[in-house]
């Protein structure tokens, strides 16, 4: 159940968690420039931690400094948090915002280039180093940067980042919640509560997540916020017949065959044996089906052992981790996702974007985002079933495509952005009194 708008196109859930409100479309949001504080602007400075040129500026107008601190980047396009930290900084209004990302480990490789954004390695050498000093890098980075927001993300980055905030006076801090905690032992969670004590904002992906910890750490309802992933919805569009066909020829699929694709990292949270116990039900009533696992993990090698313990080296393949995964999502029938826990899937997200009807874990977040089709979590057998069912209903599929790609449309990239910038201004229009935005 909902309630009424408030100034920031967000609405008050039962619980009292803002959520956006999905009746609102972009040019219905607020134009209202809120008051907020920021360094002067003019010119074009090149920071020496960051070391990428700042867009220019209209002359008196001022920015409002975002800082994000993060463990660690695996793959800008393949992580989760990582993408949605990607698609944020991307979204963000340069003659608004000025964002630098603080990593605390040196990722293998360049993996920042095309964000336009300045990055700071905190720590070349993260893990020789004492935390101790890896802290005071961040403090001291954090405090050349005189940020206006911290925001942060992972564990480390939580708990680093939170502490240099509040010691460097930082007035905002907000703290990203982005999974539905299955890695959480109760040394955490007492962690958490302590850190907690210092943020001004709780940012989530899901209003499960949001609902979670606000009862699990007993936090002020009102300071909780629900952000969902963005998902570009002009790229993963849905594709023709003959676009799917020529998909399969570009990546060497059979062209009449049923093609199952699961977008997923190789860990075991994710429920892939499932998936693989599974296709060998269904290949005996569909011997020509395929099952397409994309990505790469921990789990590859325990993987690749299972399929080869059930004979399917002809059924499921595991394709590697692919920097675009839209070619196979065009050439599949069927979408899958069989985590145990999530917070907000960004691949089903892709699926929904593209149309491609799907079956996934009955777990909540998949059920905020989906009405169907479920399967029991980890129950291979009901899967299998699911499976069979769908593919023999022609008419079913076709009205999840179309209500994939409604449900799509409102989290596209642009009200994401307008979202991210009410959420931003509203921070700083209440907790930094008597700053000024604008010339």
């Amino acid at each position: 159940m909902q309630g009424s708008p408030d100034l920031f196109g967000m609405e008050m859930s039962t619980t009292g968690i803002r959520v956006p409100d999905p009746s609102m479309t972009p040019a219905s949001f607020p134009n209202k420039m809120l008051p907020l504080g920021g360094a002067s602007a003019g010119t074009t400075p090149k920071d020496d931690i960051g070391g990428i040129a700042r867009p220019p500026l209209s002359p008196h107008k001022t920015r409002l400094r975002l800082a994000y601190v993060i463990d660690c980047i695996h793959d800008w396009n393949l992580g989760g948090t990582e993408k949605q930290l990607a698609s944020m900084v991307k979204a963000l209004d340069p003659q608004v915002f000025d964002p630098m990302i603080f990593i605390l480990q040196t990722p293998d490789g360049d993996r920042v280039k095309e964000l336009g954004c300045p990055i700071v390695f905190v720590n070349r050498d993260y893990k020789g180093q004492s935390r101790y000093r890896s802290f005071t890098n961040l403090r001291a980075a954090l405090r050349r940067f005189q940020p206006q927001i911290v925001q942060t993300f992972f564990i480390d980055g939580t708990f680093y980042g939170a502490a240099a905030a509040w010691l460097n006076d930082v007035p905002v801090i907000v703290q990203s919640r982005r999974n539905a905690g299955h890695w959480q032992k109760p040394y955490h969670t007492l962690a958490l509560r302590l850190t907690n004590r210092a943020v001004h904002s709780w940012q989530c992906n899901s209003r499960f997540v949001a609902e979670m910890i606000q009862r699990t750490e007993h936090l002020p309802k009102d300071c909780i916020e629900v952000l969902y992933n963005s998902i570009d919805t002009d790229y993963f569009a849905p594709v023709t017949s003959n676009g799917r066909l020529d998909a399969r020829r570009s990546l060497g699929l059979p062209l009449d065959a049923p093609v199952f694709v699961a977008v997923s990292t190789l860990r075991h949270v994710k429920g892939l044996s499932t998936i693989v116990n599974a296709a060998s039900k269904v290949r005996l009533q569909m011997p020509h089906v395929q099952f397409i696992i994309v990505g790469d993990g921990p789990q590859r090698s325990e993987l690749t052992e299972q399929i080869a313990r059930e004979n399917l080296d002809k059924t499921v393949h595991l394709a590697g981790a692919q920097k675009d995964v839209r070619p196979w999502l065009a050439a599949a029938d069927l979408g899958l996702l069989a985590s145990h826990s999530e917070s907000s899937s960004n691949a089903l997200m892709e699926y929904m974007s593209m149309g491609l009807p799907s079956i996934v874990s009955n777990i909540p977040a998949n059920r905020e985002l989906v009405q169907e089709v479920y399967f029991a979590s980890g129950n291979e057998i009901e899967l299998a079933e699911r499976l069979l069912w769908l593919w023999g209903q022609d008419e079913l599929r076709q009205r999840m495509a179309k209500d994939y790609r409604q449900t799509a449309a409102q989290f596209g990239c642009v009200a994401f952005s307008e979202c991210l910038r009410n959420y931003y201004l509203g921070l700083a229009a209440k907790y930094i009194p008597g700053a000024t935005y604008g010339g």
